[in-house]
């Protein structure tokens, strides 16, 4: 690779580890709405299972025990996020105006299956997206040089397998096989720096893998009306593979690679029985985001270390609380709210991710339609209460080369979750266990 090409693949390719942090609902880039039942109380209670839904299979794999003989459940999310970056007067480059709205809406599908083996051991696969975004501000703005388009998308399989323990303690493992990829633009100056004009051309970079992990967790119900769960997310290492294009042929295009460990996460879940009626419910979340402190960027061709990026993230912490009420046998209702510790502050605040702590408020509602099948509806809305400040000086790491001003902008953003879900039901009872006769 020439040295004339390589400050622009260290730029293009710090986009490549900071654009997995753009807008997000679950901190950071991971993707929290994995459940339309789960979505009404903002994911209180889950990892313990119970509600007659599988879908606790995504935070806790011994949720997968619950099923009486088959269970399937799909369910169907709307991600209609608003995010704004306004440029301070002070920065140079606010003449080119703001970004407009660069959150884009998103559909998220996720499947669950189990099938009980026997009394003691069930099976299940769990098909959903884990990780990913998107964001795309008006192509000339004055943010231009630091992002552009950029996409995160993930798909993660988990077959698992679950084991009763006794009548109050479950467990079970499972495996992720997890794809990512990441495809991202943005505007061109080449080296030296200086300004950008409209109609500048794009640098764009896509790269992908495909990374192996592990889920483990327990279920117990110490006590007549309390259900607890516990369940673990490993860590998932991808070497992510692939190509940085440039707008012009005196750049030529080059293959880059970078190592990303995207974080593991312990789940918390607690259902209490208060009357007949009602259950209270309650979530703590604990993702290691602070794993992602430094990437290493290199060159395929070239071999050598590019650039070494600080992320200096923090870890993330989620706080949930909220009701289930039986209004009658075909319908429940239930609420909740949230509180979000985001891995991303005032010191680490891109452009590509204007994340910050927020709140959660949900509410939604089950209806069994007969013994085989029950929909499910939920929403959430997400906000930050105040601006979040983004500010990039020269020599910081989402610097451009040449920079010689300092970025300064203001972001504001919320957002609508809408989740539908079906499940359904079929066998009759649980085959029985084996038992071998003398």
């Amino acid at each position: 690779m020439s040295r004339r090409s390589r400050p622009w693949l260290v730029t293009a390719a710090a986009a490549l580890m900071t654009t997995s942090s753009t807008l997000a609902f679950a901190g950071a880039f991971a993707i929290r709405e994995q459940s339309a039942t789960g979505q009404g109380a903002s994911f209180a209670g889950m990892a313990a299972g119970g509600g007659d839904t599988i879908s606790g299979m995504f935070w806790n794999p011994a949720v997968v025990n619950q099923v009486d003989a088959y269970q399937g459940e799909q369910h169907l999310t709307g991600i209609f996020p608003s995010a704004k970056v306004d440029i301070d007067a002070s920065t140079p480059t606010a003449v080119f105006g703001d970004g407009g709205d660069i959150g884009k809406t998103a559909v998220l599908l996720a499947g669950y299956n189990a099938y009980r083996v026997n009394e003691k051991v069930a099976i299940g696969l769990s098909v959903n997206t884990p990780f990913g975004l998107a964001t795309d501000p008006h192509s000339d703005w004055g943010g231009q040089i630091f992002a552009r388009s950029s996409r995160v998308r993930s798909i993660n399989a988990s077959p698992t397998v679950g084991y009763t323990v006794n009548d109050w303690l479950t467990v079970g493992a499972g495996l992720q096989i997890q794809y990512f990829d990441i495809r991202l633009r943005q505007a061109f100056i080449g080296l030296g720096g200086g300004a950008v004009l409209p109609g500048a051309g794009s640098a764009s970079l896509k790269a992908d893998d495909v990374g192996v992990g592990f889920t483990a967790g327990f279920t117990a119900k110490p006590v007549d009306g309390t259900e607890l769960g516990v369940g673990f997310r490993s860590a998932i290492k991808h070497n992510l593979r692939g190509d940085l294009y440039f707008p012009t042929p005196a750049f030529p295009d080059a293959k880059i690679k970078g190592n990303v460990t995207l974080p593991e996460t312990v789940s918390i879940g607690l259902r209490q029985k208060l009357t007949q009626q009602f259950t209270m419910l309650a979530g703590l979340e604990w993702t290691n985001w602070s794993r992602l402190d430094q990437v290493r960027v290199k060159s395929r061709t070239g071999g050598g270390t590019v650039t070494t990026l600080p992320f200096d993230y923090t870890d993330a912490w989620f706080f949930s609380v909220g009701g289930e009420y039986a209004y009658s046998p075909e319908l429940t209702l239930r609420s909740g709210v949230a509180y979000e510790l985001s891995p991303i502050n005032d010191k680490n605040r891109s452009n590509r991710l204007p994340d910050d702590d927020r709140w959660w408020l949900s509410a939604g509602a089950s209806y069994k339609y007969s013994d085989r099948f029950t929909f499910d509806l939920g929403y959430s809305y997400i906000f930050i209460p105040n601006k979040s400040k983004i500010e990039i000086k020269p020599g910081d790491p989402d610097a451009f080369p040449g920079q010689a001003f300092t970025y300064r902008a203001d972001a504001k953003s919320d957002i609508h979750i809408v989740s539908a879900a079906v499940r359904y039901k079929f066998g009759g009872s649980a085959p029985s266990a084996l038992v071998l006769k003398d």
